[in-house]
């Protein structure tokens, strides 16, 4: 998971990565041993505080597990930058981390089977609550209070502290984001192919390129959220709320919207929208090929558009969704794919030093949304705001620009809170994608786990 932030006062709208869906990361052969003045910091300077941040007042030296996203470049420089500034506040804490794969959170998963869970580890939404179920998470409610975290807090992202049985298992990092299309404008123009606005381009575009033998369209499908991901976006072209409206009962799966949806998706893969292999695709396969040339469009998080324009530049295009009926593409432009999300670092509630523990997974949360801040433009949740030292390309500006017309938002994968109902949606979106799976009995299938 990676991402920046976006923001609306300062800079309203910029990149996200890192984050619970552990979209970016490289599965690591080892982990890094990183004790708090020895980490290795690709940041700049000390910003200023965004909260209280006096330094510990526990001198027990400890060695604490970490367990998050840490091998992309990205979540290197601001992993890095927070560990730094924790040297500062908790100088007695050893970290030892182990950079999270790309696996759909299967190895956090038996991590949490087998009680042997990190010290402090990235979380979600749905994962807080799954693992929440037999009591191995630490309530962080007190702690969180004696740092005056809430209190420093934007109050309209106050709300993503508490889960809901009303308590605190994890402080938010990360502002909201959205999914979004990209297009590499160097193989559009080299193939005399228009980059699309809506179904009826898209649907040309994907046809011209594979008469070309160039992949239309990269999805990293080995993991199942970005095959959901996908046909959430075409439903909101059709109904604003998309799956969120499934995940808090509000909608049928058998309503035109998602039937239509999924018949459209249907269309696109039967004439060759992605790759043969692409559910063993890794993020990182589908961004090479997309910045290498080898795939005209490309979709992940706005969390990742400033690293794509530094290695893309011009080439690259923000599309959102071209994927409306012609002649209704401003009715929906900005209906978006995505939203806020819960969860931050948790604590296991068996941790040998919990208690170093919590202060340490809250204390870094707010550094590592400082380091997107000022190392990526980000948008701080925080009051308090530290000065940015990122230079925005002009994509990440029209980002930025686009930012306050948008009208709705729908939910990520990671923050549905039906848990049966998200593998389902999960499962058969992914089925869906292999063209083997009719509309009309996917649609039937996402119903049959609504009424159960």
């Amino acid at each position: 998971m990676k991402k920046t932030v976006k923001t609306v006062a300062s800079l309203c709208a910029a990149a996200m990565f890192l984050v619970s869906c552990g979209t970016t990361a490289k599965t690591p052969e080892t982990s890094k041993s990183v004790t708090s003045s020895k980490a290795e910091t690709k940041g700049t300077e000390s910003a200023k505080a965004s909260v209280t941040e006096n330094k510990s007042t526990t001198d027990e030296k400890v060695t604490l597990t970490l367990f998050a996203n840490y091998s992309a470049d990205q979540e290197i420089r601001t992993l890095d930058y927070a560990l730094e500034k924790m040297k500062e506040i908790m100088p007695n804490v050893t970290v030892e981390i182990e950079a999270a794969p790309q696996d759909d959170g299967q190895k956090l998963m038996t991590y949490a089977a087998s009680g042997n869970l990190p010290d402090v580890f990235k979380s979600d939404g749905v994962g807080i609550e799954l693992f929440n179920k037999s009591g191995a998470l630490l309530q962080l409610d007190d702690y969180v209070k004696k740092a005056g975290i809430e209190d420093s807090m934007v109050d309209s992202y106050k709300y993503a502290l508490y889960m809901p049985d009303g308590h605190i298992y994890a402080v938010p990092w990360q502002s909201p984001w959205i999914n979004s299309f990209y297009a590499n404008k160097e193989v559009f123009k080299n193939n005399g192919v228009k980059i699309p606005e809506n179904y009826d381009e898209f649907l040309a575009a994907v046809k011209a390129f594979r008469k070309k033998d160039i992949l239309p369209y990269a999805l990293f499908g080995k993991e199942k959220a970005w095959c959901l991901h996908l046909y959430d976006i075409m439903v909101t072209r059709e109904k604003a709320a998309g799956i969120a409206a499934l995940d808090r009962g509000e909608a049928s799966a058998t309503e035109e919207p998602y039937v239509k949806a999924a018949n459209k998706l249907l269309g696109l893969v039967k004439e060759g929208m992605l790759s043969q292999d692409v559910f063993n695709t890794t993020y990182d396969q589908a961004e090479a090929m997309f910045t290498s040339g080898k795939a005209a469009m490309f979709m992940t998080g706005t969390w990742a558009l400033n690293g794509l324009e530094e290695k893309m530049g011009d080439k690259l295009a923000l599309l959102y969704y071209p994927l409306a009926d012609a002649g209704k593409e401003e009715d929906c432009r900005w209906n978006m794919s995505g939203g806020y999300s819960q969860g931050g670092f948790s604590v296991p509630s068996y941790s040998k030093h919990k208690e170093i523990a919590a202060e340490f997974a809250i204390r870094l949360s707010q550094k590592l949304n400082e380091a997107f801040v000022v190392l990526e433009g980000g948008a701080s949740i925080y009051k308090s705001v530290p000065d940015t030292k990122a230079k925005l390309g002009p994509v990440m500006q029209q980002y930025v620009a686009d930012n306050k017309n948008f009208k709705s938002m729908s939910a990520f994968d990671w923050n549905l809170t039906n848990q049966e109902l998200k593998t389902v949606m999960e499962d058969k979106s992914q089925e869906l994608l292999t063209g083997s799976l009719s509309a009309e009995d996917f649609v039937k299938d996402l119903d049959d786990a609504i009424k159960k």
